[in-house]
């Protein structure tokens, strides 16, 4: 491992790659490199230049996530359309009266909104109805 890099570097950059949408292949390509060499630095096995950086950089990756770890509030959240279709759904499912009629638009807003804040920079995890229910209760 490279001293000189937080350590999950490698999960780090794996999972912005995921967010942004990319397969390895596609990444690497964007990146100007081969898929191999990508796999090589999500595995830690190899470190990236300053070149490949910057590259990954211009097509979104969160750099202050990817060296220390932590993400920095930009003001806005970034989801995967798959995140937020789940939500979509979720809310679609849940934000209804005790007859089964879908609540008002600007409660759903306000739940979506809700969701989206509790999700953020959470894409690994499952969102649905159950999975929400149970936060709702606690």
């Amino acid at each position: 491992m490279n001293d000189s890099l937080k350590p999950g570097f490698g999960d780090r950059l794996r999972e912005e790659r995921v967010r942004l949408g990319f397969t390895q292949q596609e990444f690497a390509e964007q990146a100007g490199i081969k898929r191999v060499t990508q796999f090589l630095y999500e595995k830690e096995e190899s470190f990236p230049s300053y070149r490949y950086l910057t590259a990954i950089a211009e097509h979104g990756v969160d750099m202050h996530y990817l060296f220390f770890g932590r993400r920095q509030c930009s003001g806005r959240l970034d989801f995967s359309p798959d995140i937020l279709r789940d939500i979509y759904r979720v809310v679609d499912e849940i934000a209804r009266d005790d007859v089964g009629n879908l609540l008002p638009l600007e409660s759903r807003i306000g739940f979506f909104g809700i969701l989206c804040a509790a999700y953020a920079g959470r894409e690994n995890e499952q969102i649905d109805a159950d999975t929400v229910r149970v936060m709702l209760n606690k």
